[in-house]
Formats: C-alpha cells, structure tokens, sequence
C-alpha cells in the first residue's frame, strides 16, 4: 500500500467516526422498551407495610411511569382488605416519558375486631385503554399489592362496684373493681392512681390485687376480667359526709411502648356514724353550765309598802339624834 492509499484510509475514517459516535448516543437516548409502564407502590417510611390508623384508616401512594413514546390512558382498580372503603382515582392520563403520583385512602376498617398485628394485602390494578388517542383492546394492565396492618388498641375498662358503699367511721372496710380488656390485644393493669376529697381518710390498693394478670381481648371467647380491691381506713374522728374517690388505671402494654394509655372512674362513698363536722371544728369545753333555779315567790305590794315606811322612819330618827 502506497502513501497515497493511506492517507485517503484515513481521511475516510476522520470522516465516518464522529458519525458512527453521533449514532451510538441517539440509540442509547431511545427508550428501551418505545410501548413500555409500569405502576408501583411507595413503601411507608417506616417500613414495608402501611398500618392503619386506630380509627381505621391509611394513605397510601402509587405512581405510574409511562417510559413510552406516547402519552396513555389507564382505568385503576382497587381490591381492598378488612371491608374498608376506598377513595383513589379511577382514570388517569400519563405523558410520554413521565411518571405521575397518586394516593388512594382507605377508611372505615373496625380495627376492635380485628387482632392487633393482623396484615391483609391491598391490590391496585392499572389497565391501558388508549395510547395516543387510540384505543387499546389487549387488556395490557399493570398492578403492585402492598400488606396492610392493624395497629394495637389498648383500652381497659373499670366496672362498677357490685356492694353499697356505706361505711362506719373508725373501721376499715374495702370494695372490689372489676378491669376488663376492651382492645385488640393482650393486655394487663400497668399503674394506679388514686385521689379522694375526704378529710381523715387513707386509701391504699390491696396487695391480693389483679395487677400482673394477662386480660385477653373482648373478642377472645374467654377475655377474663382483673379484680382491684381498694382498701379504705377511715378514721374515727370522719364526719359523716359523701366521699369521692377518683381511680385512674393506666394500661401496661401501652406504658411498655410510651404511650401510656389511662382510663378513670368515680367512685362515691357514703361515711355514716362519727361526729359531725360542726363537733369537730367546736373547740370550746364539754364540761356543761350549771343553772341554779329557786322557788321563792315574789313580794306583794304590802310588803313592799311597809319596808318604805319602816326606811323613812330611820332615816327620820337620825336626824333629830345627831
């Protein structure tokens, strides 16, 4: 090969490089798939699962990617867990090279009834119906599922006294409550508060007490109940007067994740016997007066006639006698 056939091999091959390059990066600008979609779920940030709310609902989001060279129209259904209700977009329009985002809320889901932790799959489904215009009859569809949870409830519940809450003074008596479980979960007494607005009046809870039973839920077919005794040591000295006494009971599992969950009733007592408050806040002796009374009748007027003149006549002898 001459000098002259090399140097025209190269002058072609200065001319057809940039080309072939110029070339390469338009096909590798083309969408991979020119017809292509997809719908995906958004996975909540604190885990892969959505739970629902303790009034029985959730937000959940989608998005729908259209990596094609035209626009769509898709119709979107929703398969939903636990009986609840839906309220999300049913046909959307999606540009060429775009994606869009979309939520759908579920409401209305009795999350009582169903076990704390329970998960159900909630589906949504996207169908193509029309690419630029054109109406698509291949039945072309695009779904996600994602689970859906039910959250913990924690809710005691205190009964009322079964006894009359009439009590003596000076004795120390004690009524029983019952706790029962009303949430969706295993669950047991956590703490007691008490207050009362009783003078000379102590109250204390019963060591024999429930507080380490393990309450099932309502919906178990054997729940069980927890029994709190409250123990009353009333003095002697009470005045006999109503009493209210407020308990307040937290639950234990809500106190183990830091919520700290309390309910509260009030309990009314009756003190009888005693003194009353009017002798209590008497100070004065309880030695009693002595009253002296006499029979002596009273003067008639002749006796007191006479004792004038029987005094104006000494009083006139004393003064002649000088």
């Amino acid at each position: 090969m001459d000098v002259n056939e090399m140097r025209a091999q190269l002058l072609i091959f200065l001319l057809v490089a940039p080309l072939l390059a110029t070339a390469t990066t338009a096909q590798t600008d083309l969408p991979t798939d020119p017809f292509g979609w997809d719908l995906t779920i958004i996975e909540p940030n604190d885990g892969p699962d959505y739970d629902l709310s303790t009034d029985g609902g959730v937000t959940v989001e989608f998005f729908i990617e259209n990596t094609g060279l035209t626009d769509i129209q898709v119709d979107i259904e929703y398969e939903v867990p636990f009986n609840a209700s839906s309220d999300g977009p049913t046909g959307e329009s999606i540009g060429a090279g775009e994606n869009e985002t979309f939520t759908v809320k579920l409401t209305g889901v009795d999350v009582i009834t169903n076990t704390a932790g329970l998960a159900a799959s909630l589906k949504i489904e996207a169908t193509l119906e029309t690419r630029a215009g054109t109406p698509i009859g291949s039945g072309d569809s695009r779904s996600d599922e994602v689970d859906v949870r039910i959250p913990r409830i924690y809710q005691l519940m205190i009964g009322e006294p079964t006894v009359a809450l009439d009590f003596n003074s000076g004795t120390m008596m004690d009524f029983d409550l019952e706790v029962t479980n009303h949430g969706n979960s295993d669950d047991r007494i956590g703490d007691v508060e008490i207050e009362d607005d009783c003078p000379l009046l102590s109250i204390s809870v019963d060591e024999t007490s429930d507080l380490e039973k393990v309450l099932k839920p309502q919906m178990d077919q054997n729940p069980g109940a927890a029994n709190l005794k409250i123990i009353l040591d009333i003095s002697a000295a009470h005045p006999p007067r109503a009493c209210d006494i407020d308990i307040r009971v937290s639950s234990h599992g809500s106190k183990a994740e830091g919520t700290m969950v309390w309910i509260e009733t009030t309990v009314r007592i009756e003190v009888i016997g005693g003194e009353s408050e009017e002798d209590i806040e008497d100070n004065s002796p309880n030695d009693p007066t002595i009253v002296t009374k006499t029979n002596v009748p009273a003067p008639s007027i002749f006796y007191l006639l006479l004792s004038t003149l029987l005094a104006s006549g000494v009083a006139s002898k004393r003064k002649k006698n000088p």
